[in-house]
């Protein structure tokens, strides 16, 4: 008798935990009204269910099976992430400590998701000691994480800082929310020959896909057009797949709220006293272009961003345009009426607009790049007209730039763009303010677009705008003292 009541015991809480529980329906759902996507005019999905418009979209970029089971804490995690435009923020911080007991139990990318929930602003899974990713979610706790995406919605920040190493600090910043409706494109890379990109383009169209050809550095690939479904994405990767092709799929997005879109940078602080920086080119030959992680490798620079204008002549060769000057030789000529920094070994720098007359009497500076136009002159934005277009400085790009902080610290700055998932990019008097609100009081604007990256102690930092890296003339590295 004794052991019968136990059982029903056990099996009352069973089923109130069962009921209180929430599937996976509902949980999409509720994420989809909490993120107040307005999807009533689009003819693609003006029949579908939130549940097929979230994961046909790519709001939810999992594949989701039985929605009528139970969604997991871990589940829940993933796509709140994911429909937030969050996913990339959580690969950075895949290795970083999440302060939960149990996120062993968790893959990478899912900690890194925990890392980034429970650190932006408005938080939106507490921490606490355990995470429990398995269990499901309970009623109670999905309406708080729903309240929580909703106020997210409006207005998300995420500030985060790591000590990579002695005498570096990196500062990462995203805020706000993608809130327009992705779309996709795909492109399958490094195909040797035309008639094999010819093939994989009929076979895409054999399956509903329309596809063009491009040709990039002797290579060939395929490239689609917008694609409205994320299933047809997935589709395309497991093709790229199946032939051993590389490839990369970026969001195409238009941001109907112009005020919360998306931005996202990264600022390292270089400590005088720990490193100095240095111009990074090929070893080989100064007429080679490189991706930046092969630049750092080459000179072995622990940290690294992209530098000055370039010119590509033929695929992987190029020339720098503007000042270059390395350890005392002048490698490139200077540009007149552009930015200019020079520097040596003891941290005397000048930022300057200089005339290839002048270059000459920077005769103490060991060091000199130029790309322009110059940002901050001690701490207030410059004054000086240089000849770049409303093009390049009023519409928002991806950005890169160097800089000096009041306290003496090299700085140098990624600002994403091209994205409307991810990043919208900024004007240049939007990276102005960037540096000047962190104390920044010299500032050179670098090269831009495709070629803005930042590489710390081998690690990718931000996302390039071209899904992968671009090859460069020429960049920056940060240098132990001897």
């Amino acid at each position: 008798m004794k052991k019968k009541f136990i059982f029903i015991i056990l099996f009352f809480v069973l089923n109130i935990n069962q009921a209180d529980a929430v599937t996976k329906a509902e949980f999409i759902g509720g994420l989809l009204r909490a993120r107040g996507i307005d999807w009533s005019e689009s003819r693609e999905f003006q029949n579908k269910s939130p549940v097929a418009f979230m994961l046909r979209t790519g709001f939810i970029t999992d594949t989701v099976n039985d929605v009528q089971k139970n969604v997991t804490r871990s589940e829940a995690l993933r796509w709140i992430i994911q429909s937030l435009g969050l996913s990339f923020e959580a690969g950075i911080f895949s290795d970083y400590p999440t302060g939960f007991e149990d996120d062993r139990n968790l893959s990478p990318y899912e900690r890194g998701c925990l890392v980034v929930a429970s650190n932006m602003n408005p938080v939106i899974f507490t921490k606490s000691k355990k995470f429990n990713g398995k269990n499901s979610l309970s009623a109670k706790e999905f309406q708080i994480l729903m309240s929580r995406v909703s106020n997210a919605s409006k207005n998300l920040t995420l500030d985060m800082v790591r000590n990579p190493l002695e005498g570096l600090k990196v500062f990462i910043h995203r805020e706000g929310v993608p809130t327009g409706i992705p779309g996709w494109r795909f492109y399958a890379d490094g195909i040797k020959t035309r008639p094999a990109a010819d093939t994989l383009k009929k076979s895409l169209k054999s399956s509903g896909i329309e596809a063009s050809v491009f040709s990039f550095e002797g290579l060939f690939g395929v490239r689609t057009a917008k694609l409205e479904s994320y299933h047809d994405i997935k589709k395309l990767i497991s093709i790229a797949k199946s032939r051993g092709l590389s490839f990369r799929v970026l969001p195409s997005l238009a941001n109907v709220n112009t005020s919360i879109v998306p931005k996202f940078w990264v600022m390292l602080v270089i400590d005088p006293t720990f490193w100095k920086i240095s111009p990074l080119i090929s070893k080989n030959s100064t007429k080679d272009l490189l991706p930046l992680s092969q630049l750092a490798k080459q000179h072995g620079s622990r940290a690294s961003i992209n530098a000055g204008f370039f010119a590509v002549t033929n695929p992987g060769r190029g020339y720098p345009i503007g000042a270059l000057k390395i350890n005392g030789e002048l490698v490139s000529e200077a540009h007149d009426g552009r930015g200019c920094l020079g520097w040596n070994d003891d941290d005397e720098a000048a930022f300057q607009v200089i005339s290839p007359e002048e270059i000459n009497g920077w005769y103490d500076m060991e060091n000199i790049i130029q790309a322009g136009p110059l940002l901050l002159e001690d701490g207030f934005p410059s004054t000086v007209q240089e000849d770049f277009n409303n093009s390049l400085t009023a519409v928002r790009h991806p950005r890169s730039a160097v800089g000096l902080n009041e306290n003496g610290d090299w700085i140098f700055v990624a600002v994403d763009g091209r994205s409307g998932l991810h990043a919208s990019g900024a004007t240049i008097s939007e990276l102005t303010e960037i540096l000047r609100s962190n104390g920044v009081s010299y500032a050179l604007n670098l090269d831009g677009g495709g070629s803005t990256e930042i590489i710390i102690n081998g690690k990718i930092y931000n996302s390039p705008s071209d899904g992968r890296e671009r090859k460069i003339s020429y960049a920056l590295g940060v240098m132990p003292r001897d």
